[in-house]
């Protein structure tokens, strides 16, 4: 029987689930990924996958066992720290008022263990690495709606459908929207403390299990524990966009930068918060941040889609990219899987046009849109908490009553009732 040829561009967590749930439906693809291979780079921090679309789509994937047995739950704690060192949240402790139960059931992964069991799930040869895209063009004889890509040294032809899980600067977005990422706001330096148990008990001890915020008036520094026994930090404030070209912070001397960088930002933070950059390892990189805008949609395109970061790219301060990016591949591949089963599994041959796929994408980006920007409201909700005038207390004045809402819901269900979620409008001042 004939299948469309469908090509799915990036090799994150978004592309790698969305190519595996349709391989495992019978809807061949192949992911292309610019990296040499999955050991190309580190892949960065840690993930909370929370209990729903992103935890099912690793069940739908056939994957949840693997994840439960490399999953940490005991990272799911979080601390909340004042620049002098005041401690005012521990939930590991029960210091302080804990989060709403909304937050449970998000058992945190590291990056590289979540990329690995998906890639080794997907069909031998079906991901294509060392294969950077240069640009989607159409056909151009102009007599099919098939799409060419043109990686950097060749050309693969005949796609029917184009999926750009390519993240922030996706090379297939250009093709459907002028909308590119702009500035958040937000930058400062990411950096890894590597054994920290070892380097420095009582700095690890102070992090804990999970995860670590520091918060002073619109600076902080966000600590996580990893998996691997390091601690990845993240020095972070409001500064302009070329900040980091314009402050005078040697970059090319890693500790000369942080003691710079420290030296600079972090006047009336205590020497923990201090050291958890100042004892890093040499190499610190500046991290502006990036987003598109709240609400971003686009006029449906045949023969292309996004998903993930391609699609909606948000600042990681409510901590749902990956469970969106997710939550699209499972709902792009149920989406197909309905279409596989209702139209070509009837047809003859290649007697049905692929015209026929524009109705299932085209209903995964409007529900998409209507997903995508309920979190990224969240997640701006959560970036003015995070960078407050307030520092810490005001985290924690919305955790309190957050949590005076869903005692509020559950006295009027008279039961236990699902956690419910604070609007993400409410900003707490």
């Amino acid at each position: 029987m004939y299948s469309p040829r469908i090509a799915v561009i990036g090799a994150g967590p978004a592309g790698l689930t969305l190519a595996r749930l349709l391989q495992i439906n019978q809807i061949p693809c192949t992911v292309y990924e610019c990296e040499k291979d999955r050991h190309a780079r580190t892949q960065g921090g840690c993930l909370d996958l929370h209990e729903g679309a992103a935890q099912q789509a690793l069940r739908e994937c056939g994957l949840f066992e693997q994840f439960m047995a490399v999953a940490r739950t005991e990272g799911e704690v979080l601390k909340i720290y004042e620049p002098n060192g005041t401690l005012l949240l521990d939930e590991g402790s029960d210091i302080g008022e804990r989060r709403p139960d909304s937050f449970k059931g998000r058992p945190e992964v590291d990056r590289s263990q979540l990329r690995n069991m998906l890639i080794d799930s997907l069909y031998p040869g079906s991901l294509k690495w060392n294969h950077k895209l240069k640009a989607v063009k159409t056909d151009p004889s102009g007599r099919t709606a098939k799409y060419d890509l043109h990686f950097e040294h060749h050309v693969e032809t005949g796609f029917d459908l184009v999926i750009g899980a390519d993240g922030a600067w996706s090379k297939v977005r250009q093709l459907i929207t002028e909308t590119r990422p702009f500035f958040s706001g937000i930058t400062g330096v990411d950096v890894k403390l590597s054994d920290i148990d070892t380097l420095d008990p009582a700095l690890s001890k102070r992090v804990g299990r999970g995860m670590c915020l520091t918060l002073g008036s619109n600076t902080s520094v966000l600590s996580q524990r990893n998996g691997d026994g390091c601690v990845r930090s993240y020095g972070f404030m409001r500064l302009p966009e070329d900040w980091h070209k314009t402050c005078g912070i040697d970059w090319s001397s890693p500790a000369t930068a942080k003691k710079q960088f420290i030296e600079m930002y972090y006047d009336g933070f205590n020497d923990d918060a201090k050291n958890l950059i100042l004892k890093a390892d040499d190499d610190v990189v500046p991290r502006p941040m990036y987003m598109l805008p709240v609400g971003h949609r686009w006029g449906h395109r045949q023969g292309l889609s996004l998903i993930g970061d391609a699609a909606h790219l948000m600042t990681p301060f409510a901590g749902v990219g990956v469970n969106v990016a997710m939550e699209d591949a499972l709902d792009f591949a149920l989406k197909l899987k309905q279409w596989k089963r209702e139209v070509w599994d009837k047809a003859e041959s290649s007697a049905v046009s692929t015209l026929a796929l524009i109705e299932p994408v085209r209903q995964y980006e409007e529900e998409m849109f209507v997903r995508a920007e309920r979190y990224a409201k969240e997640t701006m909700m959560y970036l003015d908490l995070f960078f407050h005038e307030k520092g810490g207390s005001a985290m924690c004045e919305h955790f309190a009553k957050a949590k005076e809402e869903e005692k509020k819901a559950a006295e009027m269900n008279g039961k236990d009732s699902p956690a419910v979620k604070p609007s993400a409008e409410e900003i707490v001042v």
